[in-house]
């Protein structure tokens, strides 16, 4: 029996969602129910009344499919979920309704009662179902995804499995056809009412722009189930036929959905919620959850039916043999299901726990970041200060020790103040070591060619007249000018350059290679040397850190440096080669074209100006 033939949703629709496509959506319907009356009305009851009817209902199923289609290839994420549903629901229509017009047109079977056409009527329920529990609306959720579409193909293979056992399994042995018309009614009214209070809900609840999509599908869902309803009566008291008044909803409906189709076309990109609709996250946690718990509901259900099969049923009894073996089957497929499921879950727990654990070690890491800053920046004031009064007293150190060196006639006074004075100076000189660790020295910014400028420092340095030193300055690739101030970057290039020197020549001598290259938008300048590496390469740029002799070194020399370089909004680094030595590579970012700041500055001026 093919009952309620195809016939689903209708919207009436009102005023919500107005627009180009909901207008054609509405005026589509009024147009097919119009038609569909007329010739109902002009024509009586024959081949070429039924031919009319499913030639229309064909169409408008084909139109259905293909807009569905289309909606799906335009789509992506929740979105090509939902209307992968919605696709799929209308294939198995189109099928169901090809199936019944082949037996109609080609047989000449009014009304005809094929199984697999009735299978396929209940089938495409749960499809259409599932796309208003996958709410497009709400925000993709690319970790819940896969476990909801697992969770719904439970579902899905659920809800098959209990018409084929209540339902469709009465259809396959002799004597029960009376009783598999009543349960198929049965079934599918409740498939009926289960669509049109899920699209209900979806469409009450919603308060977006997808309520122009689903005001079409609730009514249209509204429309199908009563005319399945009506359709179902009208066959079992042989008042049925194609073309004839039970057809209006049908038609209505199939018009509904294809307007449905037309509906969602400008929304097939909208996969992030609005923001008012963020506060909803939390009642859809709670829905997937629900839904998660009631696939798991279903699966241990089966085994509790085929447990009532084995002590309720007789055992030589046929259709107690087909009922068995389509719960061992269905079982078989929930677990295989389950288990997927499982393994996918595990997988992902996994890597939420890594991800975790990176995430706990980042912060790890920042916070330690921050208390070396704050130290930082807590000793650069101290520094600033203290460095200040130093410079000041040295200065009239140095003054005093001048004018006693002037003024007195006796050598041994003039030699004392002499001495005072050299001291004094180098006092003066770390004094300004630490201003400029403290970042205190103002910067002169200008567009600065850095192979010049490392010639100079290597001049100043005369490590090219040392005994057993090589260096060497390599350019494979012409560098832009940086933007920087000369003096201070002069005074990084010949610290880096001193602690080569001093490296090298505690082993004896050995080759220092200085590299320069054009990094996007920066220039890379690297310094390595065949030393004997650094201690503590992670420790060399703090303050005071140092692995020279007593005396010989202060441990601000690289922090200078570090502070010089961050201070030009640039980098820093330093480690061990594997082929022993150390390397030193300096970031700076690479000026710009005189052009192009002239663009840049142009429209500022304008703005000033106004």
């Amino acid at each position: 029996m093919s009952t309620a033939q195809n016939s689903l949703p209708s919207a009436v629709v009102s005023g919500r969602g107005s627009g180009v496509p909901s207008q054609f959506g509405f005026y589509l319907i009024l147009v097919v129910v119009a038609l569909s009356l007329v010739l109902t009305l002009a024509l009586p009851r024959s081949y070429g009344l039924a031919w009319f009817g499913d030639m229309l209902q064909n169409t408008l199923l084909a139109a259905f499919v293909i807009l569905s289609f289309q909606n799906v290839i335009r789509s992506s994420g929740r979105v090509r979920g939902f209307w992968t549903m919605i696709f799929l629901g209308a294939a198995i229509w189109l099928s169901s309704q090809l199936v019944w017009s082949v037996y109609e047109l080609g047989f000449h079977v009014s009304v005809p009662d094929s199984p697999f056409a009735d299978f396929l009527l209940i089938a495409k329920l749960v499809p259409f179902t599932a796309a208003g529990i996958l709410a497009p609306q709400k925000p993709e959720d690319s970790r819940f995804r896969t476990f909801g579409l697992l969770d719904l193909s439970i579902l899905i293979l659920y809800s098959l499995y209990l018409f084929a056992f209540f339902v469709y399994a009465y259809h396959l042995f002799p004597g029960m056809l009376n009783l598999y018309n009543a349960r198929f009614n049965v079934a599918d009214s409740i498939g009926n009412f289960l669509l049109a209070l899920v699209t209900g809900i979806v469409f009450f609840r919603e308060r977006g722009p997808w309520r122009a999509v689903f005001l079409p599908l609730f009514f249209a869902s509204v429309s199908y189930g009563a005319s399945s309803t009506w359709n179902d009566v009208a066959i079992d008291q042989g008042l049925y036929y194609t073309g004839s008044l039970y057809d209006l909803p049908l038609v209505a409906g199939m018009a509904g959905f294809v307007w449905v189709c037309l509906a969602g076309r400008p929304l097939l990109q909208a996969q992030e919620a609005s923001p008012e609709k963020t506060s909803d996250s939390k009642p859809g946690g709670r829905f997937r959850l629900l839904f998660s718990h009631l696939a798991m509901l279903v699966t241990f259900s089966t085994p509790a039916i085929g447990l009532w099969l084995l002590t309720t049923q007789s055992r030589s009894d046929r259709l107690f043999s087909f009922r068995l073996d389509l719960t061992l089957l269905t079982m078989f497929l929930l677990t295989l299901l389950l288990s997927i499921k499982q393994d996918l879950l595990s997988v992902s727990l996994v890597g939420s726990l890594q991800h975790l654990s990176r995430t706990y070690s980042s912060i790890d890491r920042f916070k330690h970041h921050l208390v070396q800053s704050e130290k930082l920046a807590t000793l650069g004031e101290l520094v600033a200060s203290v460095a200040n009064q130093i410079s000041d007293a040295m200065t009239r150190v140095r003054e005093q020790s001048a004018s006693i060196t002037s003024t007195s006639s006796d050598p041994r006074t003039s030699s004392l103040a002499a001495k005072i004075g050299h001291y004094a100076q180098r006092t003066d000189s770390l004094a300004e070591n630490m201003q400029r660790f403290a970042q205190e020295a103002p910067l002169q910014l200008a567009s600065v060619e850095v192979k010049p400028l490392l010639e100079t420092a290597l001049h100043l340095s005369r490590i090219g007249k040392l005994p057993d030193l090589r260096v060497e300055l390599q350019e494979d690739l012409p560098a832009p000018p940086v933007l920087a101030d000369s003096s201070q970057l002069l005074h990084v290039f010949l610290q880096i350059i001193s602690n080569a020197i001093d490296a090298l020549q505690e082993v004896g001598g050995g080759h220092l290679l200085i590299s320069i290259r054009p990094c996007e938008p920066q220039v890379c300048i690297q310094f390595a040397d065949t030393g004997s590496g650094i201690a503590h390469p992670e420790r060399v740029f703090e303050p005071f850190f140092t692995t020279k002799p007593v005396g010989k070194g202060t441990g601000l020399g690289l922090s200078t440096c570090y502070g010089i370089i961050r201070q030009h909004n640039g980098d820093i680094t330093c480690g061990n080669r594997l082929e022993g030595g150390a390397h030193f590579t300096i970031f700076l970012p690479a000026a710009l074209p005189a052009s192009v700041t002239a663009e840049n500055s142009a429209p500022l001026a304008v703005e000033g100006a106004r």
